[in-house]
């Protein structure tokens, strides 16, 4: 995998649903007939062929913005016609992302010699383009489906998966390259986390953000993960009634938070709660989805810690009908909490 130009990331913020998008590779159609090859070739090089070789990079990352957002996209000093490498910082660490020259190759994420990849797996060798506000996108590589990257300034990484019609693949796969002794856990929200050693010695390096997919019309589809010896699977439910394109991601961090996620009824549990007992239930409703147990203890500290805070938000998202977000550092810090649409 070639690494490209190089971007420098500021801050550390969070937006809730990241992920990793995949896009099509362009098909060409082969003809035997002389006279039709000679078309084509006329054809590929009119200004109306050429003119939508250079509209396809900026109507895919258009496509994959308008569902993501772009305020966490990683700036980036990178010529617009090539993949980047990202730098951030995050509790300390540098976190170097790169996003691969063509779609038959990985995404890596680097913490020092501990690194972290997750392979495109597009079928093409369809080459990167960096377009809109960041995103680098890799059009048509797989049957009517785009594939995209966004480095974030989290020092996180979305692997988008853009759906371009109905006769596109609904399971994605992405095949993901450990680091020595890591293993990935379900985090009991959809998601997993990196968990590096074993018994009381573990300790989380990294996640996996639980999935999420959305039609042209901005529709949730029901989405979910499983785990194919290394390889991460996703799948995406379509109906005859979805509006396509259909955007979906797996966004995946090394190095930086855990995010813990409330749903709908959970948050409308939290909120019946006395100020009493909302830490107690609280921490067992979120702090035991954690697998390492000092990080475990450390969220349960600090919700006893924060519990006002965390009440009172609980009992303004129910009311909003939302659902809530939680962002703690590897060994159970909160370092922030946000209500969201869900």
């Amino acid at each position: 995998m070639s690494s490209l130009t190089r971007t420098t990331l500021p801050g550390t913020s969070h937006k809730g649903e990241e992920v990793l998008r995949f896009m099509t590779g362009r098909r060409t159609t082969m003809c035997g007939v002389a006279l039709l090859t000679g078309a084509a070739l006329l054809a590929a090089g009119s200004p109306v062929a050429m003119a939508d070789d250079a509209t396809r990079p900026l109507n895919a990352a258009a496509t994959v913005e308008a569902v993501t957002g772009t305020a966490d996209i990683a700036d980036s000093t990178a010529a617009r016609d090539a993949p980047a490498i990202a730098l951030t910082r995050v509790e300390g660490q540098e976190v170097r992302i790169t996003a691969p020259t063509v779609a038959s190759d990985a995404v890596t994420a680097a913490v020092g010699n501990t690194r972290l990849t997750v392979a495109l797996n597009g079928g093409t060798a369809a080459r990167g383009t960096k377009a809109g506000s960041g995103t680098v996108v890799y059009p048509d590589a797989a049957p009517s489906t785009d594939l995209a990257v966004q480095p974030t300034k989290d020092a996180g990484v979305r692997v988008l998966v853009t759906l371009k019609d109905s006769a596109a693949a609904t399971e994605q796969r992405f095949p993901v390259g450990l680091p020595a002794g890591a293993t990935l856990l379900a985090d009991g929200s959809g998601g997993y986390v990196i968990s590096q050693g074993t018994g009381d010695q573990a300790k989380i390096i990294g996640s996996i953000d639980a999935p999420w997919a959305k039609d042209a019309e901005g529709r949730p589809l029901t989405t979910r993960y499983r785990l194919e010896g290394s390889t991460l699977v996703q799948t995406i439910e379509t109906s005859p009634d979805t509006a396509f394109p259909v955007v979906a991601d797996p966004k995946v961090s090394l190095g930086r938070y855990i995010y813990l996620r409330f749903s709908k009824s959970e948050v409308k549990d939290l909120a019946k709660a006395t100020m009493p007992t909302f830490a107690v239930i609280a921490a067992a409703m979120a702090c035991g989805k954690i697998p390492n147990p000092a990080a475990s203890a450390g969220c349960a500290a600090a919700t006893g810690l924060q519990a006002a805070s965390l009440w009172g938000q609980a009992k303004d998202a129910a009311k909003a009908k939302q659902c809530v977000e939680w962002k703690l550092t590897y060994v159970g810090v909160i370092k922030g909490w946000k209500r969201y649409k869900c």
